[in-house]
């Protein structure tokens, strides 16, 4: 019966940590200390009138959001040897490494390495495994201040994403990239 009553509670912790898991638990918001760096930072380039105070203004706005809430990071629902295949025969590559992802509301970003180019972040508005390509793709560098610049390029870009995962994606490229 002591077996019984373990698994039972074992089984409980698991359906309590796993949705936290699968949305993303360790991309909800930023840490502590990553705040103060980005906020030192910030300050340096805004004294040193690299940025203007507007762009200083939004950047720190984004710094304390959390705009990852409900996105989807794991690679629950496509494993990543068919998701693998599937995108490099889309890119018409010999082969990729899926990274990362995320899933909101039926879009899917897919982050890949190419062994051939940037690493790109492959934008899907349904299940990457039966695209026959990506809807857009975005590579490249993002500064602490141009989240509000990346989120208003992957509305424009990928037409129809929902703003959460535009955000959160625009959020994880300037701020927390990993």
């Amino acid at each position: 019966m002591q077996s019984i009553n373990t698994l039972i509670i074992l089984a409980t912790v698991v359906c309590l940590i796993t949705p936290l898991a699968a949305l993303g638990a360790d991309e909800l918001s930023l840490s502590a200390d990553r705040k103060a760096e980005i906020k030192t930072t910030l300050s340096e380039i805004l004294q040193d009138k690299e940025i203007s105070q507007q762009q200083y203004a939004q950047a720190l706005a984004w710094v304390e959001a959390t705009p990852c809430n409900g996105v989807e990071r794991q690679l629950v629902n496509n494993p990543m040897p068919r998701l693998a295949s599937a995108i490099a025969q889309q890119l018409q590559v010999k082969a990729v490494d899926v990274l990362q992802r995320y899933h909101y509301a039926g879009w899917s970003i897919v982050y890949v390495d190419t062994h051939v180019s940037d690493q790109p972040y492959l934008f899907y508005s349904g299940d990457p495994l039966q695209a026959k390509h990506p809807v857009t793709l975005w590579s490249g560098a993002a500064t602490l201040f141009e989240t509000s610049d990346i989120e208003q390029w992957v509305l424009q870009n990928a037409p129809g994403i929902p703003k959460t995962l535009a955000s959160c994606f625009a959020w994880h490229v300037t701020l927390n990239r990993d």
